[in-house]
């Protein structure tokens, strides 16, 4: 029995590390050919919606798409997108992108942009409702309080950014979720935006209504190998500070 064990940590700390630490995005490994049977992300996705959510509201809603023939229309918005997204980052990246993890990077995303017709399942999941403008709330706010004396604490207080931050930290959390599930279960996943430029044309084609917020596409399917490993990263005490921003 380990230390941890003997404490009485609730969980296999070394097991639940090794998950957390070597779920990555997969995009190259993914198995094109094997089928991702309807029950395993069924699965996976009642695992993602215990994810903690702002307000205890769970304003999210999940599509998936096995169809090939809507796969290859989503896949042809996804290709252009891509095209034009290359040509941004690495024009205006310049050489810091011309590094061999870069390019790795850049293979691996044309994979992705190349086969995704061919993923097994694609889960788009939504968010009701349109993204906060943070500029319009605050600007509303400042009306508001503008009747307010001088004094009232109020006038220091922005509404804008933090309702931001609780539109898209409500959904993440439970994507990420769904990505560890799929993981423990053999499958490999990744977060790609590169339908959102076509939410309007994607929304049209899968009837999701206008008032709905495509967040972003997790590509779903069995990987090839379950060989991953941790990624090169910084370590956390590099870029951790405590009581107060450091220079």
């Amino acid at each position: 029995m380990r230390p941890d064990q003997e404490a009485g940590t609730p969980f296999d700390v070394l097991e639940t590390d090794r998950l957390l630490t070597t779920t990555r995005s997969v995009r190259r490994r993914l198995d094109l050919d094997r089928p991702v049977p309807r029950e395993v992300v069924e699965e996976a996705l009642e695992v993602a919606v215990q994810a903690p959510t702002a307000n205890n509201q769970q304003h999210w809603r999940w599509l998936v798409i096995s169809d090939p023939g809507v796969k290859e229309k989503i896949a042809e918005m996804m290709r252009v997108s891509w095209n034009f997204h290359r040509n941004d980052v690495w024009t205006s990246a310049g050489r810091r992108r011309n590094t061999p993890e870069a390019r790795r990077n850049n293979d691996s995303v044309v994979a992705l942009a190349e086969g995704i017709a061919r993923v097994p399942v694609l889960v788009i999941p939504c968010v009701l409702g349109r993204p906060p403008d943070i500029g319009a709330i605050d600007a509303e706010w400042e009306r508001r309080m503008a009747a307010k004396p001088a004094d009232d604490t109020g006038h220091a207080v922005r509404l804008g950014a933090m309702r931001a931050s609780t539109f898209y930290g409500s959904i993440f959390p439970a994507i990420w979720s769904f990505q560890l599930a799929l993981r423990s279960r053999g499958l490999g996943s990744t977060i790609t935006c590169m339908h959102v430029p076509f939410e309007r044309q994607v929304g049209e084609l899968l009837n999701i209504p206008s008032g709905v917020t495509q967040v972003c596409m997790v590509p779903v399917a069995y990987t090839i190998g379950t060989d991953f490993r941790p990624a090169k990263r910084y370590r956390a005490k590099e870029r951790t500070y405590w009581e107060g921003w450091q220079a």
